[in-house]
């Protein structure tokens, strides 16, 4: 690497503040790196407080990309002049208020030493394999032992060592997706196939490929098919193979013969392998690959005008008009031509009855059916549906990018996890026994994978698989897409700010999944965070998880979140009845949000002995008063019983008193005329 300080090729400063990753490196915002800068990240001057005199430069992710974080934690500090160094890496706070992911490495000498149409002094071939081949064949045996594979190997990511040009290295291959950037002169033709976010981590097998391909650009002094595009690539080494799409004319030195044979031979079967490469490199002759081409049809399939005679072509040109390809097989007419024309007997047997109506193959619809078809047709290529390509080991980042920038592809994953077709697809490279093979270790974790996409519960869907197909990636959720939350710590904080900024509006289903997947959310939690639930058991279960994780990653203070947490609760809060019991919760929750302790808001409102001893006493207080009204009512009987008595007999008093008198009168008078 070069010495005495920042790279040369860098802009003047704007006076943004330095960021810091760690206690070791600084970042300068205001000087950026031309020479490393690519479409996955930006390129910054970092300095090495430990050693200031090390050019240093820090790669930061464009929001919209996704680092390879596994790789970097496994590659960091690997010292070897065959690759870049990476010193450091992790989140940092930008100036832009976001948070990105930065990872730093040693700058190279120079810029890098060949772009695309550019042209250079063709490499000799000796100096090629002691300054370029050897080297990075070492490199990649360290990645092997680290269990990593490069995946960024090409020419526009190739630079000399020092100034004095005594060696080349390859470049970062952790700013993006493994593969995402590689044109498609530089794949093995099984993963230029897939959209490049869906090629997957790869082996030390397809750097290989790469290595070769690289090295062929370098001797000749120029990108093969520099004019042509991915698509016209890909259909050139199909037809021809991948030297005569790749080499045309040229006529490579004697020294490098074996080597550009070995590593770019057609079958990923026949290819050299690591401990090939190191036997070529160390003076031995390795057994050559056998020079094979693809089986082609006796005759061409016609398909949108254009003719066809190899199953991996016919596979590409279905899986871009899905609707024609529907037609093609519901009418027969594919399955006519591979019972004429097709060489390959098992494929055409797999075909014909798939093509059947009554065929099981058409159960979960026409997108299926066409994957199914292409599957049969290449079995070593990636899995068609609805215009995508993809690799199962290559799902997660290309399912994030689909969330991030292409969400009218999510229906073609979700099809593909509830046919099954991931599961089929492990299941044909094992049958075939194809070096893809290697993806069936994952089998298990794939079979997760449908239950997952069909469950309608929070939690699931395609955020379920995303994040547990990746445990590094960072939550996607438009809440906090700019913070880079890779935890539930993180999670948190980014949700009370969220709140405090007035951008909360719910629990989306990112978060769901997330916290399903990272923090082992249950339903019912996750019903009551989404607001699915009225019942209490969802309310407080999703206040036990939050505070569970506040405590568990020793986050701070929530008191946004606790606000929230306290609306959410409510009802069980409003089920205590003494007033004065009440007063005191009031104070104490008001005290806990304040706080931002979601553990002590739990405990008040998860207090049964309290809310038991309320509910005891507002029942004791209950039974009071009803004894007290009906002994109230009994002295209201007595008084009207003895007020009804009182006037009888007064009435009857009466009666005998007139009576009386009158009586006394009658004797009266009759005594006043009698003689």
């Amino acid at each position: 690497m070069a010495e005495g300080g920042e790279n040369p090729t860098t802009r003047a400063p704007t006076g943004s503040r330095d960021v810091p990753l760690g206690e070791r490196f600084k970042i300068r915002p205001g000087q950026t790196v031309m020479d490393l800068a690519t479409p996955a990240a930006e390129a910054f001057v970092a300095v090495d407080q430990t050693q200031p005199d090390t050019a240093c430069a820090a790669l930061i992710a464009r929001p919209e990309q996704l680092p390879r974080v596994s790789a970097c934690s496994q590659i960091k500090g690997l010292n070897h002049v065959g690759g870049a160094k990476l010193l450091d890496h992790g989140p940092v706070d930008w100036p832009d208020g976001t948070r990105r992911y930065a990872m730093i490495y040693e700058t190279p000498a120079g810029a890098a030493l060949l772009r695309r149409n550019a042209a250079i002094q063709p490499i000799d071939a000796r100096m090629l394999v002691r300054n370029f081949i050897s080297p990075v064949a070492q490199m990649l045996a360290e990645y092997v032992r680290r269990g990593v594979a490069h995946r960024a190997i090409r020419p526009d990511n190739v630079f000399w060592y020092d100034f004095g040009q005594s060696k080349l290295i390859v470049g970062p291959c952790t700013a993006g997706p493994p593969g995402a950037r590689q044109p498609a002169q530089f794949e093995p033709l099984e993963l230029a196939i897939c959209d490049p976010y869906g090629r997957g981590p790869g082996t030390a097998a397809d750097d290989i490929y790469s290595l070769g391909a690289t090295a062929l650009a370098l001797a000749m002094g120029r990108w093969p098919m520099a004019d042509a595009d991915d698509p016209a690539v890909i259909e050139r080494r199909i037809e021809v193979g991948n030297w005569d799409a790749l080499a045309g004319k040229y006529n490579p030195p004697f020294e490098l013969y074996d080597f550009f044979r070995g590593t770019l031979a057609d079958d990923p079967a026949e290819r050299w392998t690591l401990p090939t490469l190191t036997k070529w490199l160390d003076g031995g002759r390795p057994t050559l690959p056998r020079i094979t081409s693809f089986a082609k049809a006796r005759e061409p399939f016609l398909f949108e005008g254009k003719l066809y005679r190899t199953g991996r072509e016919i596979a590409v040109a279905l899986s871009k008009n899905p609707s024609q390809a529907t037609a093609a097989i519901r009418t027969g007419t594919l399955a006519d031509w591979v019972r004429r024309a097709l060489p390959d007997d098992i494929a055409a047997k797999k075909v014909q009855t798939m093509s059947l109506p009554e065929s099981p193959a058409g159960r979960d619809g026409d997108p299926a059916l066409v994957a199914r078809i292409c599957m049969a047709l290449d079995p070593s290529g990636p899995i068609h549906i609805s215009g995508i390509a993809v690799r199962p080991d290559g799902v997660a980042p290309a399912l994030a990018r689909a969330y991030l920038s292409a969400r009218d592809t999510l229906p073609a994953y979700d099809s593909m996890f509830r046919a099954g077709l991931h599961l089929e697809w492990v299941s044909t490279q094992q049958a075939a026994q194809n070096p893809a093979g290697r993806t069936a270790r994952k089998l298990s974790a794939y079979e997760r994978l449908s239950r997952w996409a069909m469950e309608p519960v929070p939690g699931s869907g395609l955020e379920r698989c995303l994040y547990e197909l990746d445990q590094r990636l960072p939550c996607l959720s438009p809440l906090c897409i700019d913070q880079w939350v890779e935890s539930p710590g993180d999670l948190l904080p980014a949700i009370d700010a969220a709140i405090a900024d007035g951008d909360q509006k719910g629990f989306d289903r990112h978060i769901a999944a997330f916290m399903a997947a990272r923090g082992a959310a249950d339903e019912t939690a996750l019903k009551g965070l989404m607001g699915g639930a009225a019942d209490e058991e969802a309310r407080m279960a999703s206040l036990r998880l939050l505070a569970h994780l506040q405590e568990t990653y020793l986050v701070g203070s929530l008191p946004n979140l606790a606000a929230q947490c306290a609306v959410l609760v409510r009802p069980t809060l409003e089920q205590f009845q003494r007033i004065s019991t009440k007063e005191l919760i009031a104070r104490k929750s008001e005290a806990a949000i304040g706080q931002g302790d979601l553990q002590a808001l739990l405990s008040i409102v998860d207090d049964r002995v309290a809310l038991e001893a309320d509910k005891k006493g507002f029942d004791s207080a209950k039974n009071e008063y009803a004894s007290a009204s009906e002994r109230l009512g009994k002295s209201d009987l007595v008084l009207l019983d003895r007020g009804r008595q009182a006037t009888y007999r007064g009435r009857e008093t009466a009666t005998l008193a007139t009576g009386s008198l009158a009586l006394a009168t009658f004797f009266g008078v009759l005594a006043a005329y009698l003689p």
